[in-house]
């Protein structure tokens, strides 16, 4: 199969004062491979970005699950990253995970694209113990082997994606579903390795602050026991589920109330005036 571009680096935006430092970051991070950055948002792309053919912009105003899953129709790459829009690419690190990814991948395995992550892009390289899921008390469920590892941001074939069926939009927000992904993976015998460096460097924002209230609610109140009640009482429980529908975001409304409230606004920062 021919592909346009080697990889397509895929996220759902809203942080449009972001893009533009994102996208010169990754031209630093991505110079011996080809690209497109695919951003699916309810805003526009900012003047400043409309000169490079290598970006492409869907609108849209559903939760960012739905957004990512519509936006994997569009990509045109051999290999899928996903990633986030604020963060900032590190110097030649997307060139040296995709040179890891052809030197000891399979089509069923991933890179994960370890990244650091603080308020005002403070943060520190994580333990490598922090990408196995019993790391974390919430992932340390029956259904979820000892032995299994996450990743968030992760660089796959996109076939194989497609294959799997990709994210379950059941969840709002994308980190459960992301989770859920990677054990369908293990359970259909692909390995996670990790990136030789850190990726990005991505800002945080804690609980309900600045534009996360959305995101904090979804995956807190309603991702959250979604996922408990998959993974919470059977062992192997991604072993029943390894494929799923590709258009699942299609069962999914095509505007997100709990983002919106009502509005549809035309910038970031109008969102920003909706109850935060």
């Amino acid at each position: 199969m021919t592909y346009k571009y080697d990889v397509s680096i895929l996220m759902p935006a809203i942080r449009t004062h972001m893009w533009k430092p994102m996208y010169d970051s990754i031209l630093d991070s991505c110079k011996r491979y080809n690209f497109e950055l695919v951003l699916i948002s309810p805003f526009d792309l900012p003047e400043e970005l409309k000169q490079f053919n290598n970006i492409k912009l869907i609108k849209d105003f559903g939760c960012p699950s739905r957004c990512a899953q519509l936006g994997i129709q569009h990509c045109e790459g051999e290999l899928l990253y996903h990633c986030v829009d604020d963060a900032i690419f590190l110097q030649d690190a997307i060139d040296l995970s995709i040179d890891l990814y052809k030197q000891v991948c399979t089509r069923k395995d991933i890179i994960n694209m370890r990244y650091k992550e603080g308020g005002n892009f403070s943060g520190h390289t994580w333990d490598m113990n922090f990408w196995y899921a019993h790391y974390h008390q919430e992932l340390r469920q029956k259904g979820i082997p000892s032995n299994f590892k996450i990743s968030l941001h992760h660089l796959m074939s996109l076939e194989y994606f497609k294959e799997l069926g990709g994210w379950d939009c059941r969840f709002e927000y994308i980190n459960h579903s992301l989770h859920d992904l990677m054990f369908r993976v293990q359970e259909d015998g692909g390995v996670l390795h990790e990136s030789t460096v850190d990726v990005t460097n991505c800002n945080h924002f804690i609980g309900r602050t600045v534009d996360h209230a959305a995101i904090h609610d979804a995956q807190t109140y309603f991702d959250a026991p979604k996922f408990f009640e998959i993974y919470g009482n059977k062992e192997h429980a991604a072993k029943e589920r390894i494929r799923i529908e590709l258009d699942n975001w299609k069962q999914q409304p095509d505007y997100w109330e709990r983002r919106f409230k009502g509005t549809k606004p035309t910038q970031y920062e109008e969102l920003l005036k909706i109850n935060y």
